[in-house]
């Protein structure tokens, strides 16, 4: 460490009066230069893209909570239902699932109820299946879905069907 010291202190030595003024203005400007555009301009343009993704997200949310209490609050009911539709529940489910562009990933039938997981889809695609559903005769007893990271888009993690 020492004999780094001495070459550093050397090295200064060896510079003209001009140069060591010209180091000890270029120096410090330098190190400041370093921070802001090494540290701190890459962390401002972070927390302004993830105060963005936020904001867009919270309206996502808000827009998802919205249809849920809309069909909530319609008893899962649409208007002009069809009549219900023949047919075992694995079939309907299968048709009407493909009809409206959904991809199911597993069904497990469990007596006179069926057990379905999906592929992530969009929340109001998935409304208006089970709508459709609900107005072919279907029940739907459990569904548990989350938000993904995408907006617009979520993960069904089970629903469970009935046909009365």
């Amino acid at each position: 460490m020492n004999a780094y010291l001495q070459q550093l202190q050397q090295f200064w030595l060896d510079r003209t009066d001009q140069e060591r003024r010209l180091m000890a203005v270029a120096g410090p400007l330098l190190l400041v230069a370093i921070f802001y555009w090494g540290l701190w301009q890459p962390l401002q343009q972070s927390l302004e893209l993830a105060q963005k993704q936020v904001v867009a997200e919270t309206k996502a949310l808000a827009q998802v909570k919205q249809n849920a209490n809309r069909y909530v609050s319609q008893g899962g009911q649409t208007q002009g239902q069809a009549p219900a539709v023949r047919g075992s529940l694995s079939q309907l489910a299968s048709r009407s699932a493909k009809a409206n562009r959904l991809v199911i990933e597993r069904m497990q039938p469990q007596g006179d109820k069926l057990q379905l997981w999906l592929e992530d889809a969009e929340f109001d695609r998935l409304m208006g299946w089970l709508a459709e559903l609900n107005g072919q005769g279907v029940q739907i007893n459990a569904l548990d879905l989350s938000a993904t990271d995408e907006s617009g888009l979520v993960q069904i993690r089970r629903l469970q069907l009935t046909k009365p």
